[in-house]
């Protein structure tokens, strides 16, 4: 349970800041910052245990697969030595910027988002490092993308570009991660991370393992800003400063390093992973190293300079060896330490002296010693400059090195690029120090040291640099226990090609800083590439959006032709394809063709037949839509007539509301039809035949020539006992693939607020002439009878959806036909009114649908309590079964009704311009006579009330 209270704290972290920030304002990072000191310090007591071996766990299952066991995804969590050390490095860091934060930060300057999304995005690294299913994992992963997005554009704009750019370039790692996901839970038959990792498929196709671990590469390397994804860290330097030193050293790019260390047990001797790794890490160590250096802005040199460290630590892990990956890991730490220390006081420098820009900065060393001694610790760290913790672990990479799986003379280049990185990193660094506290030219007489509550927090993550260095030997066991090997950490292992490549960078870097300012001139004046990767993305995008818009014309018209030609062409090829071979999708060539063996089925078909001749030949939009509407009645009977009443109902209530929701649509439009000339008629009839036919053979081929899938045979056999309901198609909807109606319910959700939001665009006009049929007169008077049926009809409606409702689980019925029982109450009671208004308030649709996909959540997290996700627990009260499948078949009532509301109120509830001239002082209960009938002029029906 220990990883289960880690997840609750930060949960409550999360639930407790928008209160925080309401009491405290920016001080609210004091109480945040305790919650993940507990959480951290829960996790702590159990690191002995987890050293020797006995990692931490916790599972309970999600979703259960009744077909497939294995299959079945767990929530759950593991804490072993590699994960926990993720973890407590977010924690510690985590609430050290917490802590600097509510120094940092201004009152009222939107502090709760702030502290809101980064205790979200706590959770979210938390859950990834912890996580022990890779659908767990996956989804912890695209959360941290969010997170990042959310926290870089909360900036303004400023940050909208390099929020976008980061969205994209993660997002495009989280496919690459799903597919990579997809394919080892399939190949494995588990989505347990710790049993996929163990599986033998790995050795048994060699093949696909180098394809999955350049997928996981492609991954890692968006995450962790590698060449070429490296453009988006830099760019997203625009958010807070607190945002940037727990973003980018301790939390998101590390999820990238995660992962690779994560799977290197898998890939370690795997040639493409190591050549790619190793490549590709040491690339982006120079080059991010190279444009660090020409950065006048301290905060985008730092940016530049974790890209080239992350770099290093992804060129170590790609050597693979247990060393390498020791050295990788120890890296990581040193790395979270001082470049988050650094990110920090950078904020320090910015806040204190109103600029960070080395440009516009002076001598501040007088002004700020404090600041500037913490600075010059991080950045020796950093340069890896002995005796720091930095210079232990850097001198461990290059050991990897040494070992790297590469011919001999690749070693060397290796070493020498390695060498030149750790020059530039120097360089870097010295401007750094130098530009800052130094060189400027401003005076700095003015500047201040920065309260203790501002620098001290930024300066210990970096300080502990010192004392770790001399006290490395704790870090053994710990990193050792994570990549499964011995380690012997210090500061002196003898002379070796490291300690001597160390030397002559250290004694080049001395001559670096005492030309500084030449160096950064001749640094200054070059370009080294012709573009950059923002403008290499901003092409690329481009190029998307000129295909994008070049396909968009097949459809870009108001004409339903565009929209329908090429739909159609690809049911022709495809049906043209299946029947042509046999062999796709489990076609028969053993035709099972019964006939007409009873004569009234004839009957549906005449009627669809009729409706569609008639609906094709005539001229009127309102009888077109009343054969649309005859045309699925028909449907329906033929339906009703093979017995399956549950979808009958459902489709003639379907066909019923759609027919009004067409009429308010007509009312937009002319009354008749615009002509069409005999060409483009006699192409449209070719295209319907062709598409006629088409689907017939598609019908046919598919599914006339065989027996019922063996999948729905078992859904009639094994459903009634498992479910404990007759009804199988209500239990595979709410039981079954209740997973997959939740996801509808979505999409049902997301399309009221479509139609809300399309209906809201269009302007307000008073109708146009022609628009519309000639009105009745006196529309209140004329809708009374209907108001006197309602008053009968809409009570027994809602009384016949109550009893569909409960006893769907058994017999036809359900809360998705019961919601449209409701929704036909709803709409008859809007047709009764006299003229156009709201059917509910404003707001009502959106509750409703919300509510009701909350109410199918909450019944899945019930599941959870017998084992899975939306498991059905059954029961009996006063003698009658049921289920929480009805609790998940409530929020499916709910969401269907607000979605049905939401259309009408878009469609038909605001009052048309010139409506209230229809209204009459005759009201209901009042002693007014009746008016006069106007005579309205059938020519012009602009100004005429139009009865719905």
């Amino acid at each position: 349970m220990t990883l289960l209270v880690v997840l609750v704290l930060s949960a409550v972290a999360v639930g407790v800041s928008p209160f925080a920030v309401r009491v405290l304002d920016r001080k609210a990072g004091w109480p945040l910052a305790a919650l993940f000191i507990a959480a951290a310090w829960v996790m702590g007591r159990h690191v002995p245990d987890v050293v020797s071996h006995s990692p931490l766990s916790y599972k309970i299952t999600w979703l259960k697969d009744a077909i497939a066991p294995g299959m079945d995804i767990d929530f759950a969590l593991r804490g072993d030595a590699l994960s926990v050390f993720f973890a407590l490095l977010a924690l510690v860091i985590g609430a050290a910027v917490f802590i600097y934060s509510a120094a940092y930060l201004h009152n009222n300057d939107g502090n709760t988002s702030f502290y809101l999304i980064m205790s979200a995005f706590m959770l979210s690294v938390l859950l990834l490092v912890l996580s022990d299913d890779v659908v767990v994992l996956f989804i912890a992963w695209e959360l941290v993308s969010i997170g990042s997005f959310l926290l870089i554009a909360r900036a303004g704009s400023g940050g909208e570009a390099g929020s976008m750019r980061t969205l994209i370039l993660t997002f495009t790692g989280g496919l690459t991660l799903l597919a990579a996901v997809a394919i080892m839970a399939t190949q494995a038959g588990t989505t347990n991370l710790t049993d996929i990792i163990a599986s033998n498929f790995w050795t048994e196709k060699p093949g696909l393992t180098t394809a999955i671990a350049m997928l996981i590469a492609v991954s890692a390397f968006t995450k962790s800003a590698q060449f070429p994804f490296h453009f988006w860290l830099p760019e997203a330097m625009a958010a807070a400063t607190p945002v940037s030193a727990f973003l980018h050293a301790a939390a998101v790019v590390k999820a990238g390093i995660y992962l690779l260390l994560r799977f290197s047990p898998v890939f370690h001797n795997n040639a493409a992973w190591n050549v790619v790794l190793i490549t590709v890490g040491m690339f982006t160590a120079v080059m991010a190293a190279l444009f660090a250096v020409q950065k006048t802005d301290l905060k985008r040199l730092t940016a530049y300079s974790t890209v080239s460290h992350l770099g290093w630590i992804v060129a170590t892990i790609g050597v693979g060896t247990p060393f390498a990956l020791a050295a990788a890991l120890v890296h990581t730490f040193a790395h979270a330490l001082f470049k988050s220390s650094l990110f920090m006081l950078i904020g320090v420098v910015d806040h204190q002296a109103g600029s960070r820009d080395v440009r516009r900065l002076g001598s501040l060393y007088r002004q700020m010693p404090f600041t500037f001694i913490s600075v010059v610790v991080g950045a020796l760290s950093m340069a890896a400059v002995p005796p720091l913790l930095g210079f232990i672990s850097k001198e461990g990479m290059l050991e990897a090195f040494t070992e790297a799986p590469l011919p001999t003379a690749a070693v060397w280049l290796l070493l020498t690029a390695a060498a030149t990185g750790a020059l530039l990193t120097i360089t870097y660094s010295t401007r750094l120090v130098f530009g800052a506290f130094v060189d400027g030219p401003r005076d700095m007489s003015q500047v201040k040291e920065a309260p203790v509550v501002l620098w001290l927090p930024a300066a210990l993550p970096g300080l502990m640099s010192v004392p770790l260095a001399f006290m490395v030997g704790v870090l053994d066991a710990p990193v050792g226990a994570a990549v499964d090997t011995h380690v012997h950490l210090g500061l002196w292992h003898g002379v070796s090609t490291p300690l001597l490549i160390s030397l002559g960078v250290l004694a080049a870097g001395a001559v670096v800083v005492w030309k500084r300012q030449a160096v950064f001139a001749l640094a200054d004046a070059r370009h080294f590439l012709p573009f950059n990767g923002n403008k290499a993305l901003q092409g690329l995008l481009l190029g998307m959006a000129r295909w994008g818009r070049f396909v968009a014309r097949m459809a870009d018209s108001y004409s339903p032709t565009p929209h329908l030609t090429y739909p159609i062409l690809m049911i022709v090829l495809l049906a043209a394809g299946t029947t042509m071979f046999p062999g796709v999708d489990g076609v028969s060539m053993q035709p099972r063709v019964d006939g007409i063996d009873r004569p009234m089925d004839l009957l549906p078909l005449a009627i669809v037949v009729v409706s569609v001749v008639t609906l094709i030949t005539t001229h009127s939009r309102l009888t077109a839509a009343v054969m649309l509407g005859t045309t699925g009645v028909g449907v329906t009977l033929q339906i009703l007539m093979l017995g399956a009443p549950d979808v009958a109902l459902t489709q003639f209530l379907v066909e019923l509301l759609v027919v009004v929701i067409i009429m308010f649509v007509l009312r937009q439009q002319p009354e008749l039809f615009h002509r069409t000339s005999r060409p483009r008629s006699a192409r449209a009839g070719i295209m319907a035949i062709a598409a006629g036919v088409a689907t017939f053979l598609g019908v046919w081929a598919l599914l006339g020539r065989h027996e019922r899938p063996e999948i729905a045979m078992w859904y009639l056999r094994e459903a009634p006992g498992i479910s404990g309901g007759a009804n199988v198609v209500n239990t595979i909807l709410v039981e079954f693939r209740a997973l997959d109606t939740m996801g509808e319910l979505s999409v049902l959700g997301m399309a009221g607020v479509v139609i809300a939001a399309v209906v809201g665009s269009i302007p307000r006009h008073p109708f146009l002439k022609g628009t519309h049929p000639t009105p009745f007169a006196l529309p209140e008077v004329n809708s009374i009878p209907m108001r006197m049926l309602c008053r009968a009809l809409v009570p027994v409606l809602g009384v016949l959806a109550f009893v569909i409702f409960m006893r769907g689980h058994n017999d036809p019925g359900g809360g998705f036909i019961a919601a449209l029982v409701a929704c036909a109450a709803v709409v008859a009671r809007y047709l009764s009114k006299g003229s156009d208004g709201p059917i509910v308030k404003q707001n009502t649709p959106f509750y409703l649908t919300g509510f009701g996909m909350l109410t199918a959540l909450f019944a899945g997290v019930l599941g959870l309590t017998h084992g899975s996700f939306l498991y059905p627990i059954h029961g009996h009260i006063l003698h009658q079964h049921v289920t929480t499948s009805m609790i998940f078949d409530l929020g499916v009532f709910l969401a269907v009704l607000g979605m049905l509301t939401l259309a009408i109120n878009a469609l038909g509830g605001p009052r048309r311009p010139g409506a209230d001239r229809d209204l009459l002082p005759f009201t209901r209960g009042s002693n007014h006579p009746l008016p006069q009938t106007p005579q309205v002029d059938a020519s012009d029906t602009s100004e005429a009330g139009v009865s719905s």
